[in-house]
């Protein structure tokens, strides 16, 4: 995640756009009286900032920089505002010239994420490990361990993690990126423990408890475990569609027969949760279609199915399971259309 230095963006939560107003007015004032001033440059340059308009916080730190190109912090935020603005070359520019003068961890970092948004892959590698061999902050070392992810370094991604999450053992990100790792490298047991770990380091981590369902069914060992985190999750977020997709497909797995059992009830009542949360979650439709199929409700599977490849037609496995009910019913057209389609997907 890339920051800016010195700021605080719960500013933006604590004043009313009245008082953000006059901020700004007061601010422009200043430079007004004082257009040489590097600190009024400076200053209203940080406001735009504060408030996500990178573009025209841009002119006010340059004019800043040019005044005191040595001042560290409005150099730092110049450059990642033209990074984060597509300008690559200038932030790359003036990061040079800030290493020059004060070589440090951060900027190995930021020229890593200059280097990464320019596609070059293995320059990006060896700035993110300088900085975390510089100064191995938990920061350091899960940008280096998420670019070798990225780009299927995944033996040495697991290396950088456990190492992280050694020196950080409270650190819930750093689990997460060491159990991708170990998924990755098909160590699923090890996968789903840590990410385990991860979600009752903190519950409330959107990326880990997404992931740990995703992977709900690679480890019957840790199945129990992982539908009770996903069924903790779903309290603290009962209005996020993907938590209750997720705990309905743990539910699912942990019903063994179909039938009108607690578990079956419960997942139809988070997949129906989920679709009406999120009206266009095609993997909810078509797990619903599954559900209503095992229950020999064809007519509302059907129409599951259809909501399925309606939002999303590459699903192939969605047509499958429609043809086949398509066929089943007495609807052998639209049954040969559908599995020609599945075919057709196959093939891609």
């Amino acid at each position: 995640m890339l920051l800016f230095s010195g700021l605080s963006f719960l500013f933006l939560a604590c004043v009313s756009p009245a008082q953000v107003a006059r901020t700004e007015s007061i601010l422009r004032e200043q430079l007004r009286l004082q257009p040489d001033s590097f600190q009024a440059n400076h200053a209203l340059g940080e406001f735009y900032i504060r408030q996500h308009n990178l573009k025209a916080a841009i002119p006010y730190l340059e004019k800043a920089r040019q005044m005191d190109p040595a001042q560290y912090d409005n150099a730092y935020d110049l450059a990642l505002a033209y990074l984060e603005t597509g300008m690559t070359a200038q932030s790359r520019a003036v990061i040079i010239a800030l290493v020059a003068k004060k070589d440090g961890a951060e900027l190995h970092n930021l020229l890593g994420d200059v280097e990464e948004r320019e596609g070059h892959v293995d320059a990006a590698a060896q700035q993110y490990e300088a900085a975390a061999r510089m100064d191995p902050t938990e920061k350091n070392l899960f940008d280096l361990g998420s670019d070798l992810l990225r780009h299927r370094g995944f033996e040495p991604a697991l290396k950088v993690f456990m190492f992280g999450a050694g020196r950080y053992p409270r650190s819930a990100r750093l689990r997460v990126g060491l159990g991708i790792s170990h998924y990755s490298l098909g160590q699923y047991d090890d996968a789903v423990a840590t990410l385990c770990q991860a979600v009752d380091l903190d519950p409330k981590d959107t990326k880990a408890i997404d992931f740990l369902g995703k992977v709900y069914d690679v480890s019957p060992q840790f199945a129990d475990e992982v539908t009770k985190r996903l069924a903790h999750f779903v309290q603290i977020y009962p209005d996020n569609a993907a938590a209750n997709y997720y705990y309905a497909l743990s539910l699912r797995k942990r019903a063994v027969e179909p039938g009108s059992n607690e578990l079956q009830r419960g997942a139809e009542f988070h997949l129906l949760r989920a679709v009406k949360l999120d009206p266009g979650y095609a993997d909810a439709h078509f797990e619903l279609g599954l559900f209503y199929e095992d229950e020999k409700q064809d007519a509302k599977a059907i129409q599951e199915y259809q909501l399925a490849v309606k939002l999303r037609p590459e699903l192939s496995k969605a047509h499958y399971h429609l043809g086949r009910l398509y066929q089943k019913n007495g609807h052998p057209a639209r049954a040969q259309k559908e599995l020609e389609t599945f075919e057709a997907l196959k093939t891609k």
